[in-house]
């Protein structure tokens, strides 16, 4: 028995390490996001997944795999005091269960990541449904989503960038 914990631990911790890597060398914005798909479904079981950015309370989607983008276009479809919380730098984890909650409007499990730079939450990571063969997430995903926290902002938009999208930064 605790064989079998170590190998998973040494498992957990290579999984880590090769998810932090491949974040840290990602080359551009789309490759960054390449590498949060390949750590959302490779490694948190995970293929519903989009990402919001956040910008004086208004929310837009800027990526999405697996999800409606026609649905979800901001982070209104969601519930809005979970939300609250992850703007202010708290992850959101809920699995729902019940019949009531088989649909899109209430999947079965929402994760919310506060994407992180310069200690504001910039962006927002939505996580839903995982696969089938995995049922939670247990300490070594929250490690990953705590990583894709502080380190994906810095892929998608640069350590001196300015965090908002285009548009937003045009309209000053």
């Amino acid at each position: 028995m605790k064989a079998a914990i170590a190998r998973a631990r040494v498992l957990d911790d290579a999984g880590f390490e090769t998810a932090q890597r491949r974040l840290r060398e990602s080359i551009s914005p789309g490759d960054t996001l390449e590498a949060v798909r390949e750590i959302a479904a490779g490694l948190l079981g995970c293929e519903e997944i989009a990402l919001f950015t956040v910008d004086q309370g208004k929310s837009t989607l800027f990526w999405s795999f697996g999800i409606d983008p026609k649905r979800h276009k901001t982070l209104d479809t969601f519930e809005e005091p979970a939300l609250q919380r992850v703007l202010h730098g708290d992850f959101h984890l809920a699995k729902a269960v019940g019949k009531q909650h088989a649909d899109m409007a209430n999947p079965p499990l929402r994760v919310f990541v506060p994407i992180r730079m310069n200690s504001r939450t910039v962006a927002v990571l939505v996580m839903l449904r995982l696969l089938p063969q995995k049922i939670a997430f247990d300490e070594s995903d929250i490690r990953l989503l705590k990583l894709l926290s502080n380190e994906t902002g810095r892929g998608l938009f640069g350590a001196g960038m300015d965090a908002r999208p285009k548009a937003a930064r045009r309209s000053r």
